[in-house]
């Protein structure tokens, strides 16, 4: 889906539209889905705030046919996915909004919200979807299994194109790789992302988002051979040429995988704070 373009059925009972969002570059907008039919849907992340995001919205429901909302389901609470909450309410009635419990905390001002773990099962129409937990680029992060459409709305989890963002101090490598493994146990022949284009080729998305985080890994490694390196140092070595305002963003990347090394035992920490030096520990 592309900023502008409208509403439109991306398989059995589920809709989506971009939705404009002050979110990370290179993206400008965020995907909002509905989940339903026969007048009664749920709709998951309504993106941004202000009147082209309420009139994609809007569009969107409509498109669906939704005239009974059952209520608003989260992926996350990243503010490009929920600046738009409190307008939906104000336009729609006072729907539930649900979220994982360890984002309830972090809802825009005056949202109220409903704790939705794992393993929910949810009815929309004649369809149902279920949530699954995969924390990693937030702790708070859920997606939602479509089984009819064998569609996975994926939230931040992946990118339809390009990578998903994961750093500190609440993103967290382990959980990422972990979470994807548990999406493509779901053999997922649709994957609707936050961002990017809609994949109907499931499982290589996600193989390619392990794929991408190994990789950089393994930079993060290499960075280290030749002896004790400074945060700083490392995101030289892992993105060469970085222009100076994402610098904070790759550090924090950077970190997310050397914490990832430290559980493992495989690198040291030899300093006081998070600019480190940090090492290869011996024998690893």
């Amino acid at each position: 889906m592309n900023p502008g373009e409208g509403a439109r059925r991306l398989g059995e009972g589920l809709w989506g539209i971009s939705v404009p969002s002050d979110t990370l570059a290179p993206w400008t907008s965020t995907h909002a889905y509905v989940v339903g039919d026969a007048g009664v849907g749920w709709l998951i992340d309504p993106g941004g705030a202000g009147t082209e995001a309420d009139a994609a919205v809007d569009a969107l429901l409509q498109a669906a046919g939704v005239r009974d909302l059952k209520g608003v389901l989260l992926t996350h609470t990243h503010r490009d996915h929920v600046a738009g909450v409190a307008s939906v309410l104000r336009r729609h009635g006072p729907v539930a909004v649900w979220a994982h419990p360890a984002g309830l905390a972090r809802l825009p001002s005056g949202v109220g919200g409903r704790p939705l773990g794992p393993d929910r099962r949810l009815v929309a129409g004649p369809h149902f979807l279920v949530t699954v937990e995969t924390p990693g680029h937030a702790s708070d992060h859920l997606a939602f299994w479509l089984p009819d459409a064998r569609a996975l709305v994926a939230g931040d989890l992946v990118a339809g194109r390009g990578s998903t963002w994961v750093g500190t101090p609440d993103g967290d490598v382990g959980d990422y790789l972990a979470s994807l493994a548990r999406a493509a146990a779901l053999d997922p022949v649709l994957v609707a992302p936050g961002h990017g284009p809609v994949r109907s080729d499931g499982r290589r998305v996600l193989d390619e988002a392990r794929v991408h985080r190994l990789e950089r890994e393994r930079a993060v490694w290499d960075g280290l051979a030749a002896g004790p390196a400074s945060l700083a140092r490392l995101r030289e070595h892992v993105y060469p040429g970085l222009d100076p305002a994402a610098h904070d963003l790759a550090e924090r990347s950077v970190l997310a995988h050397l914490r990832k090394l430290m559980r493992e035992t495989r690198v040291m920490h030899l300093g006081t704070d998070a600019e480190g030096p940090f090492a290869r520990a011996p024998g690893a």
